[in-house]
């Protein structure tokens, strides 16, 4: 199962929404990942997900602002 969800593209938010669907289907107690620690892991990877997408942000906020000054490093 995690060989299968690391070659997944979680470029998007409705990716991991659909997977967290998907276990959240699961009746309680399945096996391969427990469902409650699935969906424990799917929501801290949904939360670094978003705060990556911050970062990723920022960093192009501060080179767009270094190239706007016509200061090329």
């Amino acid at each position: 199962m995690f060989v299968y969800a690391v070659m997944m593209d979680f470029s998007g938010d409705h990716e991991i929404e659909h997977f967290r669907r998907s276990l959240a289907m699961l009746p309680a107690g399945a096996d391969a990942l427990k469902r409650e620690e699935a969906m424990v892991l799917l929501g801290r990877l949904r939360d670094a997900t978003a705060r990556l997408r911050r970062v990723e942000a920022g960093l192009q906020e501060l080179l767009d602002a270094e190239l706007g000054d016509g200061a090329a490093r």
